[in-house]
């Protein structure tokens, strides 16, 4: 099973297509480690030739590469793993799709009971939403922290977090305990992927430098 690094990015749908490869080459070169191939509205097909591509560029800098929602399309391109959510497939059909040594993650949204039910279903990361107001789900009420103090606390795996974080408030949310953070608007909807990226890695590893999980 591939490593799950700390620094998690999604792509956004306002760089697809144009410019689409070359902003996650971007990311990668200043540090993501896991990246999610999310694109809604769009074919299967499409979905499966720019996954097939993107399973390129992933390996060529060593990034964990996921794809959302579905395990057959994430078999199918030789994705490193699904992540799923309410109304997708369930953790273990997932898993009978993938076998057991790819990566099965899953939205928690801001729920431990279901966060822990995930784990029980052998999930092997969750994601929390949303700590802070996100451009991407502005809809989306705001997580109390603790909310996600207590999941890190109750949870045995990792546990990244989703929603407005920025470099800015990173170590906020670090603090709380969890394992890493996923980031989409801050990552690509302003200025230079490879910069913001760089940016925030650079935040949450020397945070971890000083205290280790």
């Amino acid at each position: 099973m591939k490593k799950l690094g700390r620094i998690y990015v999604i792509n956004s749908q306002r760089i697809y297509p144009a410019g689409f490869f070359e902003a996650l080459e971007q990311a990668f070169k200043g540090g993501a480690e896991v990246f999610q191939l999310r694109l809604k509205g769009v074919s299967r097909s499409e979905i499966v030739q720019v996954g097939k591509r993107v399973r390129e560029i992933t390996k060529k800098y060593g990034v964990t590469f996921i794809v959302n929602d579905n395990p057959l399309i994430a078999r199918e391109v030789d994705a490193d793993g699904v992540h799923v959510g309410k109304g997708d497939f369930r953790v273990t059909e997932a898993r009978q799709i993938l076998g057991s040594e790819k990566i099965i993650g899953a939205s928690s949204y801001d729920n431990i009971e279901r966060a822990l039910a995930l784990q029980e279903e052998g999930a092997n990361y969750v994601g929390f939403s949303s700590p802070f107001s996100s451009p991407t789900k502005p809809d989306k009420p705001i997580t109390p922290p603790e909310v996600i103090r207590e999941a890190a606390s109750k949870l045995s795996i990792p546990i990244y977090v989703i929603g407005g974080v920025t470099d800015e408030n990173v170590l906020e949310v670090l603090k709380l305990g969890v394992y890493g953070v996923a980031v989409i608007s801050y990552a690509f909807d302003r200025g230079d992927p490879y910069e913001n990226v760089k940016r925030l890695r650079e935040k949450v590893y020397r945070y971890f430098e000083e205290n280790p999980l």
